[in-house]
């Protein structure tokens, strides 16, 4: 299976491209995420870019990861663009700090031909992180995780992980300063 890093994102909220966010322990959030991909059974990677995010674009290229442009006309265009390319594929946030190669598994033995909305139950997540997209599944309220397996399925379906730390997406300097908190070893 396929993984596409999603890296092409505006960050209008944090004010710079999230991807190649700096984190204490002196490594980017896009190695973070790579390294975890690489440690998955996942096939092969690409790092989606835009024009939005020619930082990204270069570290990249430094660090010998194959890139993908994608149009950067928003998440849903530049999904659509990526399924012209490939009929299915994993996509995996830059965003998401706590994202284990485990998460990435047990969302590549879960897939049987429809689409995946990787999720964490609201009830768990984390006290000072402000959630995604939340929505309603069997009378349960989930929250997106930024990790999704991506088919013309018109059907999709949730798979839960019950490991709230993949709720911790880093789209704000609030959300920086949680993941930081954690990632340091510190209790909120």
């Amino acid at each position: 299976m396929r993984v596409i890093i999603l890296a092409g994102g505006r960050a209008s909220r944090m004010g710079r491209e999230k991807a190649i966010i700096e984190l204490s322990n002196g490594i980017r959030l896009l190695d973070l995420i790579v390294s975890r991909v690489m440690e998955s059974k996942a096939d092969e990677f690409e790092v989606a870019v835009t024009k939005n995010t020619p930082e990204t674009y270069l570290y990249c290229q430094e660090q010998n990861y194959r890139t993908i442009e994608t149009p950067g006309c928003g998440y849903h265009a530049d999904l659509r663009y990526l399924l012209d390319l490939y009929p299915v594929f994993i996509t995996v946030a830059c965003d998401i700090p706590f994202l284990q190669a485990e998460h990435i598994d047990a969302l590549i033995a879960f897939y049987s031909g429809n689409s995946v909305t990787g999720a964490v139950p609201l009830s768990i997540v984390p006290d000072g992180v402000t959630p995604g997209f939340a929505f309603s599944y069997k009378g349960e309220r989930l929250v997106a995780c930024g990790l999704n397996v991506v088919t013309n399925s018109q059907y999709s379906v949730p798979f839960v992980f019950h490991d709230p730390m993949l709720a911790i997406n880093v789209n704000t300097p609030a959300d920086l300063r949680v993941a930081m908190r954690y990632l340091n070893g510190n209790e909120l």
